[in-house]
């Protein structure tokens, strides 16, 4: 039980507000920067930025610099002007000199006369190619052939001290010296403007989309020339008080950033805002500014190097502009809407319009450390402190004091809930202030005894508290705790807000958590060291701000808005933080759309309203800057390429099939975000789709196939917009035993070769062949000669003389004449047919009917014969091989016809059917079963005839590829199963093929 007396002593000390802290990100000698004294900048059309310093060129894509000098080219390391040409060939003006850098290299060429020791202060491309380099002893030019001219007018101004060359509307262009100004169009030059004071000297110029010609001068600071040729001098009126203006820049705003050697101003819809060491700039000199094709501000300083101006969204207040200290614990305003800040050691501080007032707590214990802060609905201010509670009112501080009332001194939270209760967070618990008591909650079950960081209230009347060990939801009833086991990622809890969908966001130490009214669903903030270290949550207008160890991050969480689909946004040293460290639940926006918070190095103020303007769709820039082949750097002049002047790669490259190792290096160029920069490529004719996304600026393209490529690459900010792809083309050119020509000439052998054998081969088959055909020639006339024989046995003609010799004896003349006439008919049919293959089917029908006569002659009384000839058959016509039917007509006779003791027939049929000629042969004999029986050894030529027949039809149907059949002998049945004769069937083509 104690009781300390406390009291504020107001208004302890007032310090000069000297202004709001802006951030400059400073590139000097340990960043790469070739010297500090810069002079001149330049954006080229890749995104790389030209610094001339006086000591050489540095050339920067927002990550590194690479430099040239005397040692690589230069004549004078002092630049003072660029130029980049069509070509992409970037020209550097120095002192004496002029040097074009490309491919990495630099030629240079030296003044003469009265300019070799000048200066050049600005160059200019006219309409025919022609480079104007103005210097301040005059003017001299780089022709199209690469060399130096010099006017033969020694008049105005090509003798004067050049500052600028201005592009007008009408295809001109104004030349600004120091005294004067004059204009070129037409190929002549007329005097523009002379200024009524003399001691008025132009330094810079530019001209606006009105026509208007705006002026940096001396003795008049920034001057405006319209189309009419009015004249207006702007000074205290635009709230510019400087009468030396150094340099003018438009940016991609329209608004002009204006330099002189005391800092640097924005001209802004007709107003001046001022920039220099109060506002954190490191020397007032600037030299030049250059606004980059982001829109990022860059200052050429004398003295400081090269600084970027991270812009206005974001500015600071830290004990070098009067804050009491920089650990600003708690933010809140008053009831007139000034800022106040609560500090971790050094009391209070309120800002107000010019000056920020200190309040000071005096008390034995000598602490001064205040926790948190914020203002009632009746405009009351209160405190929370390690020794108690506060509040200020009436311009007075009073101290809350009641025995025993705090469950502990040191007040780390306050929160004022929907019930009217100041919610009071403290190192061991959780109690409230209402109608001038404080007083406990302890009774309430699940009473959480820790520290207290920060209080939120849901719509449904909940408090949340965010604890050392866990969240704590207080409800009428009861504290429900959530730990780790409720899926939360750690249980030291930071902060707490509730957004207007209800929804309670947590940050904890290790990353952030969404109740989900069950439990939490857990996220990684970044994975940044420091990122997952959430200090502070402050929801505002569909954003949900996080304050982390590694800046400060917005999540997109509207009311429309998916978990999924939330947009992540990080801000840190680059968009204008002095610090990546938050303060804990150091966070307040006030009514002016500021959002305000604590950093370890000063309180920072982030314009909601500018970072709305902010264009986030610029898209990087991509840069192929080197190909290797076969990991080496390769003097492509050896393979006869074309090499593009700037860059110094090969353009539309053809190599042989062993320079197959691709080795491409790439930069992409974001100024704003350089460390963002992720690559994506694509080698047509190889990869299918695009690769992943890599942070990596190389790669390797080993072993590749022969054929036509293009390299292209592409970088992607840190928002997701990508570059326009950089090309490579190039193609590999297959062994000269895979080219078209010599492919053409082996095809050519190849086949030239095949029809060499194939000739070959045909002439050896077709020998082959007429041989084979010459030998069954020979089989086939042995064949005939043998079936002749055959037909014409030696007892068919014993016993054919001796019918006659009969027919003579019996003095029957007539029939022995006839007879006799008959066989010898038959015996020359038979001589004529031995001759050819194929006889004509009259032809051979004849024979057969003389054969079939004589033989009836013979056995009168034994058999009777008949031919039946269709009458579709052309008996002319069809043609059919000799003697094909006699012997199974003979074999019919004398094996079917003789034995049998009734007289029989034998008939021969013949018809067409499909292209075949169909030749039947049948008898009403005794059979093939029979005949065998009886047959005697001396009847074996006719088994022999039919053999030889056989033989010949089996010949023939390898000589031809037509349809030829052999049906029979065979044996016929009568429908009671008794034999009925013998039948034979000889199928052949109707038109039969010539074979022999």
């Amino acid at each position: 039980m104690r009781k300390i007396a406390l009291s504020f002593f107001l208004l302890l000390l007032s310090v000069s507000l000297f202004g709001q802290r802006y951030s400059f990100i400073q590139y000097s000698l340990k960043e790469g920067l070739t010297q500090s004294q810069v002079r001149t900048l330049y954006q080229d059309k890749n995104g790389f930025i030209w610094i001339g310093t006086l000591g050489g060129i540095s050339k920067f894509d927002g990550k590194n610099f690479e430099s040239f000098n005397r040692q690589d080219g230069l004549l004078n390391n002092q630049i003072s002007a660029f130029l980049e040409l069509e070509s992409g060939v970037m020209l550097a003006g120095s002192s004496g000199s002029i040097s074009r850098i490309f491919s990495n290299k630099v030629e240079s060429i030296a003044f003469e006369n009265d300019l070799s020791e000048s200066a050049v202060n600005a160059m200019f491309a006219d309409e025919t190619g022609r480079i104007w380099i103005g210097t301040e002893n005059g003017i001299c030019f780089l022709e199209k052939n690469g060399e130096l001219t010099y006017p033969i007018d020694k008049s105005e101004p090509f003798t004067s001290h050049i500052k600028a060359f201005v592009k007008s509307a009408d295809g001109g262009f104004l030349i600004i010296t120091k005294e004067r100004i004059f204009k070129w169009v037409n190929q002549g030059i007329t005097r523009f403007y002379d200024p009524e004071n003399s001691e008025i000297n132009f330094f810079d110029a530019e001209i606006d989309g009105e026509g208007t010609l705006w002026l940096a001068t001396k003795g008049a600071g920034l001057m405006s020339l319209d189309k009419n040729g009015n004249v207006k001098i702007h000074g205290e009126d635009i709230g510019l008080e400087a009468a030396t203006i150094t340099g003018i820049t438009p940016d991609n705003k329209g608004n002009y950033w204006l330099s002189s050697r005391f800092g640097f101003y924005l001209f802004e819809k007709g107003n001046t805002t001022y920039f220099d060491q109060n506002n954190g700039l490191r020397t007032p000199d600037i030299r030049d500014i250059l606004c980059d094709n982001e829109g990022n501000i860059w200052l050429g300083t004398y003295g400081s190097g090269l600084l970027r101006f991270t812009g206005r969204t974001f500015f600071a207040y830290t004990k070098a502009d009067g804050l009491s200290s920089d650990a600003v614990m708690s933010i809140t305003t008053d009831a007139s809407g000034k800022i106040w800040f609560s500090t971790f050691d050094q009391g209070v501080c309120e800002l107000r319009k010019d000056t920020i007032v200190h309040y000071s707590l005096n008390s034995s214990s000598g602490n001064d450390r205040v926790w948190t802060s914020l203002r009632d609905k009746n405009g009351t201010m209160w405190f929370g402190s390690p020794i108690g509670l506060f509040k200020f009112e009436n311009n007075k501080f009073k101290e809350i004091i009641e025995e025993d009332s705090l469950p502990d001194p040191i007040i780390l939270s306050l929160y004022f809930d929907s019930q009217d209760r100041l919610l009071i967070g403290t190192a061991k618990g959780l109690c409230y202030y209402k109608n001038g008591e404080i007083r406990t909650i302890k009774n309430i079950r699940g009473y959480p005894e820790t520290r207290i960081r920060n209080i939120k209230e849901d719509r449904a009347g909940n408090i949340w508290l965010a604890t050392r060990t866990g969240v704590f939801k207080m409800t009428k009833t009861e504290f429900e705790s959530f730990g780790e086991e409720q899926g939360l990622p750690d249980k030291t809890i930071y902060c707490v807000e509730v957004d207007p969908q209800n929804r309670v966001w947590i940050g904890t130490q290790n990353g952030l958590a969404l109740y989900n009214g069950t439990g939490f669903t857990s996220m990684d903030v970044d994975e940044a060291g420091g990122s997952n270290s959430v200090n502070f949550l402050k929801y505002h207008n569909g954003f949900l701000w996080l304050g982390t160890n590694n800046g400060l991050y917005s999540l997109e969480v509207g009311e429309r808005t998916k978990e999924k689909s939330m947009i992540k946004r990080h801000y840190g040293l680059e968009d204008g933080l002095l610090s990546l460290e938050t303060n804990l639940n150091a966070v307040f926006v006030d009514e002016n759309e500021k959002m305000w918070f604590g950093t370890a190095e000063g309180v920072m103020a982030l314009d909601l309203l500018r970072l709305k303007e902010r264009d986030e769709r610029t898209p990087p820039k991509i840069v192929i800057t080197s190909v290797q082949l076969n990991f080496l750097n390769p003097d492509w002049s050896k393979f006869k390429a074309v090499v593009d002047s700037a860059s110094g790669l090969p353009v539309d490259l053809n190599v042989g099939y062993k320079n197959n190792h691709f080795t491409f290096q790439f930069t992409g160029i974001s100024t704003t975000y350089p460390a963002d920069i992720r690559y994506q490529f694509l080698l047509e004719g190889f990869d299918e789709d695009w690769q992943a996304l890599t942070k990596s600026n190389f790669i390797t393209y080993s072993n590749l196939p022969y054929r036509e490529y293009r390299f292209k690459v592409r970088a992607v900010n840190r928002f997701g917009v990508f570059s326009e792809p950089a090309v490579f083309r190039f193609s590999i050119n297959p062994p000269f035993w895979l080219t078209w020509w010599f492919i053409l000439l082996e095809v050519a052998a190849a086949v030239g070769l095949l029809s060499m054998i194939l000739y070959v081969r045909r002439r050896v088959l077709k020998a082959r062949f007429e041989r084979e055909r010459l030998e069954m020639r020979s089989r086939m006339l042995t064949l005939e000669q043998q079936s002749l024989n055959s037909n014409m046995n030696r007892h068919f003609i014993f016993n054919a003389l001796n019918s006659i010799q009969y027919y003579i004896n019996r003095q029957d003349r007539m029939a022995a004449n006839r007879y006799l006439s008959d066989f010898a008919r038959l015996i020359r049919k038979n001589l004529d047919s031995s001759q050819e293959t194929l006889t004509p089917l009259r032809e051979e029908m004849e024979r057969l009917e003389l054969y079939l006569k004589l033989e009836h002659m013979r056995f009168k009384d034994k058999f009777e014969y008949a031919i039946h000839i269709s009458s579709e058959v052309s008996q002319d016509a069809v043609k059919v091989p000799a003697m094909l039917l006699q012997p199974f007509l003979e074999n019919s006779i004398w094996h079917g016809l003789l034995p049998k003791e009734t007289p029989g027939k034998v008939e021969v049929n013949i018809w067409q059917k499909e292209g075949s000629l169909h030749m039947v042969v049948e008898d009403d004999g005794v059979g093939i079963e029979n005949s065998l029986k009886s047959k005697v050894d001396t009847d074996s030529h006719i088994s022999k005839g039919m053999s030889i027949t056989k033989s010949r039809i089996d010949l023939i149907k390898k000589l031809t590829p037509d349809r030829i059949e052999l049906i029979g002998p065979q044996q016929v049945y009568n429908e009671d199963g008794s034999v009925k004769g013998t039948k034979v069937e000889i199928i052949i083509p109707v038109n039969f093929h010539e074979l022999f």
